[in-house]
């Protein structure tokens, strides 16, 4: 996947994790409702971006306990991670009003 696809995919999860914290499972199931099922993220490609989210101190998680034996991990958006996300949505309007006239 084109690095330009995964910093799409940072700022919607960022933004779906800034309404409720979520568990892996659900936030491919919110973006997939967002997007009327147009955008159906793999495993393969969601924990990479949670991974490196956390690293970078964005996101933060927590083990939670369902069940006898299954144990959910739910994601949290960090102060810091609403400041990325309000600089990724910066850049991503910056992008998008840019004229399109300087591009030709």
């Amino acid at each position: 996947m084109a690095k330009k696809s995964f910093y799409k995919i940072e700022m919607l999860f960022l933004k779906i994790l800034e309404k409720e914290d979520c568990y892996g499972y659900q936030l491919t199931q919110s973006i997939q409702d967002i997007t009327n099922g147009q955008i159906k993220i793999a495993e393969g490609t969601m924990y990479p971006i949670l991974y490196k989210l956390q690293d970078q101190g964005y996101v933060s998680d927590r083990q939670v306990k369902v069940g006898k034996r299954q144990t959910r991990v739910y994601y949290h958006l960090e102060p810091a991670g609403k400041e990325y996300l309000s600089q990724l949505t910066h850049d991503y309007y910056q992008m998008v009003n840019y004229p399109s006239h300087a591009v030709q």
